[in-house]
This record gives structure tokens, sequence and C-alpha cells, in this order.
């Protein structure tokens, strides 16, 4: 059995992608990655207690906001950054990135139900070829949300999902399962990959020092967050 956890970046009218990433531990790995945010957390907080005050969001710690205000030194919150980067880089990390292309799409279609379809069938896709399942955990911010995702993940496994060339979802097991990301290390762990994912988007090619300087952390030899199964749609 498989656990995915999977976060959003918000939409930004600067920028025309929506991204959903998700990340993918199997169970007996569970303990060893946890305790690897857990170290953070306490050398970041003094703390590994779950709690709103010890929270991980990249955008914070990049733009020193919230548990992260009082943090002057970007040189520190940009290596706070790389050790994330260094677990998200483990073997024992499966990585999900979905980008939709939201200047290409047609006025009805909505970017978060797109890129749900297509990280259900990625991870469905992924866990068969582990001979696995997987369940789907993200971050619960509103009951509609939840709701609209549960009952999609439902349909797909009854009718497979939309479009002409629609898949069956085999590998994937009960409903999609949220909690607040302040209480999972693990949906802090997706939040700073999915953030990834649209920083170096974003910022390819940029000569700001700031932006080189977490590209530059994505350079490094051990690192890989090459994703496992991925979709940029549409093209």
């Amino acid at each position: 059995m498989y656990l995915i956890f999977f976060d959003e970046a918000k939409n930004d009218p600067d920028y025309p992608h929506y991204h959903l990433a998700a990340i993918g531990i199997k169970e007996e790995n569970l303990a060893s990655i946890e305790q690897r945010v857990n170290e953070l957390s306490s050398q970041a907080f003094g703390t590994a207690q779950l709690s709103a005050a010890t929270e991980f969001h990249a955008a914070e710690i990049y733009h020193r906001k919230k548990n992260f205000k009082e943090w002057t030194d970007v040189g520190r919150r940009i290596s706070l950054i790389g050790e994330f980067i260094d677990i998200l880089s483990l073997g024992e990390v499966e990585l999900i990135d979905i980008q939709i292309n939201c200047a290409n799409l047609h006025a009805e279609q909505s970017p978060e139900d797109i890129a749900f379809m297509f990280m259900v069938e990625r991870t469905s896709s992924l866990m068969r070829s582990k001979s696995a399942l997987g369940m789907l955990i993200g971050d619960r911010e509103s009951d509609r949300h939840a709701d609209r995702f549960g009952q999609s993940l439902s349909r797909y496994r009854i009718e497979g999902t939309d479009f002409a060339f629609g898949k069956q979802i085999t590998n994937m097991v009960d409903s999609v399962h949220f909690t607040q990301s302040h209480l999972s290390r693990f949906l802090q762990l997706a939040d700073v990959y999915v953030w990834l994912c649209q920083y170096r988007n974003r910022h390819r090619g940029s000569k700001e020092d700031r932006h080189r300087a977490v590209l530059e952390l994505l350079q490094r030899e051990h690192v890989d967050l090459f994703p496992s199964k991925y979709k940029t749609w549409p093209k």
C-alpha cells in the first residue's frame, strides 16, 4: 500500500499554469520519511510536535512569511528549502507532477478538475506498475473541495476517467481523505514539491540572484526530482 499526498499551487493571474503534484510513499517507508521532516522541525522550531506554529510551507519559507517572519537570513531560508529537496530526492519518495496550461482551456473547463483527473490516472498507473494499491490524501481547505474530489474519484473508479481516451482506475482504494496540512508532515512535503514544480517552470532562465539560488539547489548532483509520472496539458 502507498499513501499518496497531494497539494496544489494556488492560481496566480500573472502565471497562466495550474500545478497539482503528489508524493507517494510505501507504508513501510512512512516512518523514516516522517522522521526526516520532523528533524527539520526540531532544528527550525525547537520541537517536532505538529501544530500551526511548526508548519512548513515553501512559499512562506521563501518569502519570509508567518512562521518564518523572523528568519531574516535569506541564506538560511534557501538552505532549508534545500533540505526538503534532499528528502524529495530519496528513492523511497515517488513524485507525480501535473501541469495544466490554463490559457489553452475552454471557458467551461476547470483546471482543478482536469488536473485531479490526470493525477488519478497517473497515480493508478504508477500503482499498477508496482502491483500495489494507493490511497489519496489531500489538504482540507474546504468541505466543498473535499466533496468534489471524493465524488470524482468514486466516479472514475466505476466508469473510468473522462475524455475520448479515458483510463480505467484499477489500483486506487476507498475515497480521497483530507486533513489539515499543519497536522501532516507528508502534506507539508507535498506542498514543497508542488511549489518547486511551479517555481522551476516560472523562473527557468531567470538571472535574478534569489531565483538562481533555488534553481542551483535543483542542479546539485544528487538531486533527482524527475517525476515517476507526469502530465502537461494542453500542449
